[in-house]
């Protein structure tokens, strides 16, 4: 039995889906984690409002990066500066995760951004360029 064609028009549609379901689950994230800090109960010093700051920051950075990619304006590869996006992502996702630490009610949602990042870490690896 031949072995198939790969379909580059199906492989593309199938990245897009992934990137969105990355955005998705991040915005996701972000929501139980607000409604971790709305049900707090006002026991929040001023290290746990910055790693809220931070968090949200970086988690609105995630979104608009699988957002951009999913809509073909940016790619994974796309270099910013000396380093490519998914770079750019790695590092965010590792602030988000040690300033989400720093919430007191949802020190372990945080966490849950590996699941995104490990599809766009093999989708970053999926077809890397012959060197």
């Amino acid at each position: 039995m031949a072995a198939s064609e790969p379909d580059p028009v199906r492989a593309r549609h199938t990245t897009t889906r992934l990137l969105w379901a990355c955005a998705v689950l991040t915005v996701l994230v972000a929501v139980f984690q607000l409604a971790g800090i709305l049900s707090g109960n006002g026991e929040y010093d001023a290290l746990a409002w910055v790693g809220v700051g931070v968090t949200a920051v970086c988690l609105l950075a995630l979104v608009g990066i699988y957002c951009l990619c999913a809509l073909d304006r940016l790619s994974l590869r796309t270099r910013v500066f000396r380093f490519d996006l998914f770079q750019v992502t790695t590092v965010l996702l590792l602030v988000a995760i040690v300033a989400g630490v720093l919430v007191p009610t949802r020190n372990t949602t945080a966490l849950a951004l590996l699941l995104p990042w490990g599809l766009t870490y093999w989708l970053h690896n999926l077809n890397q360029p012959a060197e």
